[in-house]
C-alpha cells in the first residue's frame, strides 16, 4: 500500500511538471500570463506554475467539488493570485448527478480576458456536442494573440492491438464505439460510460474548433500511441488561436 501511494505521488508530481514545459513550449506562458485551466482537479498543473505566473492571474474551475474545496482552503490562501471555482457540471465518469448539461456552462471569466487556456487530458472524457460548446466558451474567452493548448487521444494514431507504453495497450483504451452523429471522427470504449475515455479525429476537432472561430495552430503527437517513443507529452497536443 505504501509503494502504491508513493507511485501515484510521484505520478501527480511527474503530470505537473510535463504540463508546466508545455505550457511554455506550446502555450506561450510568461509570468504575466492571465490563465484559465479546464478541470483542474486536485491543482497538480497549478501547483507546477504557481511560482511561474507572477504578475499574472489563474483561474481553474473544476466538476469534483471535494477538490475545489481543499484547493480554496489551501492553495489559494498562499497565492492568492490563483483561483478556483466548482462548476456542478453533469459527467457520466467524473460527476454523474451534475446539476447543469455541459452546453449550459459558462466559463468563469470575462470576454477576451485569457492569454492562455489548457485543458490536460479534459476532452479525453467528453462527448462532442459537449466539447463543442467549451470550445465556443475558450473562443469567448481567449484574446487576441492568446493560446488554447489542449490534450487528446487522437484516432489517426490509435492502432488496435498495436503494442502501446504504460498501461495504454488496455482494454481501457480500446477505441472500439461509435455514436453514428459523429461517424469515425469520435470514439469511445464504454457503452454503459461514454465519458470513461473518449477519442477523436483531428478532423473533427478542427471542424468543432472552426464553427467557435478557433484554428489549429499545431499538433504534436503523443507518447500513448507508441507511434512516437520520443514524444514530450503523454496524450497528443491540439493548439489552438482565435481566428477572429
Amino acid at each position: 500500500m505504501r509503494e502504491e501511494g508513493i507511485t501515484i505521488l510521484e505520478e501527480w508530481f511527474r503530470w505537473g511538471e510535463e504540463w508546466s514545459m508545455l505550457l511554455r513550449s506550446h502555450g506561450k506562458l510568461t509570468p504575466s500570463s492571465d490563465v484559465l485551466e479546464i478541470g483542474c482537479g486536485l491543482g497538480r498543473i497549478a501547483f507546477a506554475i504557481r511560482y511561474l505566473v507572477r504578475q499574472g492571474t489563474y483561474t481553474g474551475f473544476e466538476i469534483v467539488r471535494r477538490k475545489v474545496d481543499f484547493l480554496q482552503a489551501h492553495f489559494s490562501r498562499t497565492h492568492p493570485n490563483f483561483s478556483f471555482e466548482w462548476a456542478d457540471v453533469s459527467n457520466t465518469y467524473y460527476n454523474p448527478g451534475g446539476r447543469l448539461n455541459p452546453t449550459q456552462y459558462r466559463f468563469p471569466a470575462d470576454d477576451a480576458s485569457k492569454d492562455l487556456i489548457y485543458a490536460a487530458s479534459v476532452f479525453t472524457h467528453m462527448t462532442p456536442e459537449h466539447a463543442a460548446h467549451y470550445l465556443r466558451e475558450a473562443a469567448r474567452v481567449l484574446r487576441p494573440g492568446g493560446r488554447c493548448v489542449f490534450s487528446f487521444f487522437l484516432l489517426e494514431r490509435y492502432a488496435p492491438g498495436a503494442a502501446r507504453p504504460f498501461n495504454f495497450g488496455g482494454p481501457a483504451f480500446a477505441f472500439e464505439l461509435h455514436l453514428p452523429q459523429w461517424g469515425e471522427g469520435f470514439a469511445y470504449v464504454n457503452a454503459d460510460n461514454r465519458e470513461q475515455m473518449t477519442a477523436y479525429r483531428t478532423s473533427l476537432i478542427d471542424r468543432l474548433a472552426q464553427e467557435a472561430g478557433l484554428g489549429i495552430a499545431d499538433v504534436t503527437p503523443g507518447l500513448w500511441s507508441g507511434t512516437e517513443p520520443a514524444a514530450a507529452p503523454t496524450q497528443d497536443l491540439v493548439v489552438l488561436t482565435r481566428t477572429s
